[in-house]
């Protein structure tokens, strides 16, 4: 969908990070999918599909939904930490080595003076901290916030401690999670949809490609 004009111009984004500033949603999604190597292909192949359906939530809530849904179980809060931990440890370097979405790098490079950006982001807290420092992406952010707690949550946060005003804030990220915890905090959206993938929001909903795109909706 195209961008319309708007009567208050954005001064603050919030990005989400993976799928919407860094390509890693398909080693993330291989990465999940082996978790459930024990459990057969059938299972492992629903696990992937939950992991990408499920974008712009924590991990600890996609492996507990997993679980309860594909194997009947309600996991332990210390068997839910370990498989967390572990995907961590399989995706933390290939997330530092992954390519930038295409005109990411330029927008942040043009806009981190211009305007306040924040990372909001399922991904730990001190997981995600790590990973942007290794990236070389931590000054171009006002803060960096992970989870938990959930982004409804985190944006919430942001918009009372930093005093924002929220018709001046745009979120983009590439999940129906990201699209819902803006809404609900009455902030403007605008979702990241790959090109040959399914686009997860409403109707109507604005969408880029890439973040070539995005100087187009802050006009």
């Amino acid at each position: 969908m195209k961008p319309g004009r708007n009567a208050v111009p954005i001064s603050t984004i919030l990005f989400d990070f993976d799928g919407t500033l860094v390509e890693t949603m398909d080693l993330k999604t291989a990465a999940f999918r082996s978790l459930y190597a024990p459990h057969g292909e059938a299972v492992q192949d629903a696990a992937a599909e939950r992991y990408l359906a499920s974008a712009g939530t924590s991990r600890l809530d996609r492996i507990r939904a997993c679980h309860q849904a594909l194997l009947g179980e309600s996991p332990s809060d210390s068997v839910v930490r370990q498989l967390s931990d572990l995907f961590g440890s399989m995706v933390e370097d290939k997330v530092v080595a992954a390519p930038w979405v295409p005109g990411a790098d330029t927008f942040l490079a043009e806009y981190a003076g211009k305007l306040t950006l924040f990372i909001v982001s399922a991904t730990p807290q001190q997981e995600l901290e790590r990973i942007l420092d290794r990236r070389g992406m931590t000054d171009a952010f006002a803060a960096i916030v992970g989870s938990p707690p959930d982004k409804l949550t985190l944006i919430h946060d942001i918009i009372s401690t930093f005093w924002l005003a929220p018709e001046t804030i745009l979120m983009v990220g590439d999940g129906r999670a990201d699209y819902e915890a803006a809404n609900a905090n009455g902030v403007r959206f605008v979702g990241r949809v790959r090109d040959g993938h399914p686009d997860p929001f409403p109707p109507g909903t604005a969408t880029i490609r890439d973040l070539s795109e995005l100087p187009t909706y802050l006009a």
